[in-house]
């Protein structure tokens, strides 16, 4: 049990890690872009209220305290992200300014296939090397934590079934499986995934195979499982939409 509990808390952080970086190669790429116009809004609404849903559910069935703390980080870097936005759509009406947005695919046009692949490269190598960057940094805050007091055991798998974190957990796990259908819908209108970035998408896969695993490690007793199945299928089921926009991006050629 104890060496269940090191892997579940290993995964927890390495999840934390995750998330805390997730967004911030986008909110980069909106910055340079002076543009949040290659995210869908609705996929960024429906991620913030499954967001909050998530909290209240996980506060009130008692979770690990990993999956609480994420549930905070998640509504506040979801904040973050749409106040970009609105804030680069007003700035662009007062402006009347589009430049970044027309010049981008200009550049894009006249490179050459030897700088794209060599762009391509730099992408995958700075993302993979960011990828296990966040790994090492999850287990070395594990590593810290666990010196400085003992670690916390949940007693979540000793709990019954809480009805209300039930509900809020189902409806926030619904919400996350139907965020992402409105960001692949906008990438298929607009047959391009251009200025959405590659890296979030990646730490967002890394972020929701750790947060299940810290799930699974703790305990596959069928009632624990059963207890937290919601939040498995809203992180674990998530991914299949991620890897289909995944393939958006080699079909639309902009990794």
């Amino acid at each position: 049990m104890e060496r269940n509990v090191v892997l579940s808390n290993v995964a927890g952080y390495i999840s934390i890690a995750s998330w805390v970086v997730v967004l911030f190669p986008q909110i980069w790429i909106n910055y340079k872009r002076k543009s949040g116009d290659s995210l869908s809004p609705t996929f960024l609404y429906i991620w913030a209220v499954g967001d909050w849903l998530n909290l209240v559910g996980a506060v009130y069935q008692k979770l690990l305290t990993t999956m609480i703390i994420l549930a905070i980080y998640y509504i506040i870097i979801d904040i973050i992200v749409i106040i970009q936005i609105y804030y680069y759509r007003r700035r662009r009406r007062q402006t009347d300014d589009e430049i970044v947005g027309e010049t981008i695919p200009l550049i894009n046009n006249t490179s050459t296939p030897e700088s794209r692949r060599q762009e391509r490269i730099k992408q995958f190598l700075f993302i993979f090397a960011s990828l296990i960057g966040v790994c090492l940094t999850g287990v070395i805050s594990y590593v810290i934590t666990s010196r400085m007091k003992s670690q916390e055991v949940s007693n979540s798998e000793d709990q019954g079934m809480n009805i209300v974190a039930q509900i809020f957990g189902w409806a926030s796990a619904f919400l996350y499986l139907g965020a992402r259908i409105p960001q692949i819908i906008q990438n298929y209108q607009n047959k391009s995934t251009e200025g959405l970035s590659l890296a979030m998408f990646c730490f967002c896969v890394l972020g929701n195979i750790t947060y299940s695993l810290s799930i699974i490690f703790f305990s596959i007793e069928p009632h624990y499982l059963l207890m937290n199945l919601a939040w498995l299928v809203g992180s674990g089921g998530t991914l299949i939409f991620d890897f289909i926009i995944f393939i958006q991006f080699f079909i639309y050629s902009n990794i």
